[in-house]
């Protein structure tokens, strides 16, 4: 038996419940196909390096497993016809690769969604500290301009000699 994992990306705009039943239908779409599931992680929603059917935003998830590989196109296939997958990627992976399951995935949903509702006032407290330290770097921007004059006095100096 060979070890594999497949990262695909669901559309994001999907509740965690919905979330859970895509998750729950590729594992039961793997173990038609002789797969075994080994571990499942929850990445969460994050942005798309470019757009994918007009989607911005995507939930990453990684499912790794055991299977002989035979049946691993029909698995593709049928990751191909669900509409509710963006993307996939199946590659194979040696053994000490495979990652400790540490969470069951109703933690893993609920922890991303929490980790997203709690990241506004996080910003907005980041925006916050950069406004108040706006000061300090014009200080330093003069102290830059000053140091830049003296460099380019002698430049001109060597250039009326030549």
């Amino acid at each position: 038996m060979n070890y594999y994992e497949t990262l695909y990306i669901v559309h994001s705009a999907l509740e965690a419940g919905r979330l859970k039943d895509i998750i729950f239908t590729v594992e039961k779409s793997l173990k038609e196909n002789g797969g075994e599931v080994v571990t499942t992680e929850v990445w969460g929603k994050k942005k798309l390096g470019y757009y994918i059917d007009k989607q911005k935003y995507g939930t990453y998830i990684l499912i790794q497993f055991k299977s002989d590989g035979t049946k691993n196109n029909n698995f593709n296939l049928q990751m191909e016809h669900n509409p509710s997958i963006l993307a996939y990627m199946t590659v194979k992976i040696e053994e000490d690769s495979i990652r400790e399951q540490t969470e069951d995935l109703d933690a893993q949903i609920a922890g991303k969604e929490a980790k997203v509702s709690r990241s506004a006032p996080v910003a907005e407290a980041v925006a916050s500290d950069a406004a108040e330290s706006k000061e300090e770097p014009v200080t330093e921007a003069v102290a830059s301009d000053d140091a830049e004059e003296s460099k380019e006095e002698p430049v001109n100096e060597e250039k009326v000699e030549e």
